[in-house]
């Protein structure tokens, strides 16, 4: 907290005014975060572009809200697995993300941009490939290159016909 307030340029008392605690500051971060994330993937979704652009601007938007901000990144997510009361309010706040999300994926099936699928399991598997780039991507990479990274993979895939025969099994069943 002293660091915080230095930072800040208040006193201490100041900052225990308005935070009880480190966990009460910890929190008023994560959500207003999470509030400024959610604003701009809501701004993505108010455009009149093909939904399959939407999905683009989504991941590059949050791809762009983390870049430099890894410290943010693994903030928000390092008590995600806790039962406790605070957990709870952030996954509802994390499940406001994923409906704007499957929102997008719902008018991209509507629209016969994405094939039929679980938008629900397509949200959280873009969530889960957005969250290995944040994580690991490399001073070298850039983000605009990781945006078109991930946006390909969403949309075409890595398997090959050559690949899907060497499984010999058909593609997962369509909802």
């Amino acid at each position: 907290m002293d660091d915080v307030a230095v930072a800040s340029g208040v006193g201490k008392g100041t900052l225990y005014r308005y935070f009880r605690s480190k966990r009460d500051l910890y929190l008023a971060v994560t959500f207003e975060g999470i509030g400024r994330l959610r604003r701009e993937i809501e701004a993505a979704m108010r455009t009149a572009e093909p939904p399959a652009r939407k999905l683009e601007r989504i991941v590059r938007c949050t791809l762009g809200y983390f870049w430099d901000r890894r410290g943010f990144f693994a903030l928000i997510h390092q008590h995600e697995h806790r039962p406790d009361r605070d957990v709870r309010e952030w996954w509802r706040r994390r499940q406001e993300l994923v409906q704007l999300v499957q929102g997008a994926f719902d008018q991209a099936i509507a629209a016969a941009q994405v094939r039929r699928i679980d938008s629900r399991i397509a949200t959280e598997m873009l969530f889960g490939m957005m969250r290995g780039v944040n994580r690991y991507h490399s001073a070298e990479d850039t983000m605009e290159a990781m945006v078109a990274a991930v946006v390909e993979t969403l949309m075409y895939g890595v398997g090959t016909p050559l690949g899907r025969r060497a499984l010999g099994r058909p593609r997962a069943a369509r909802s």
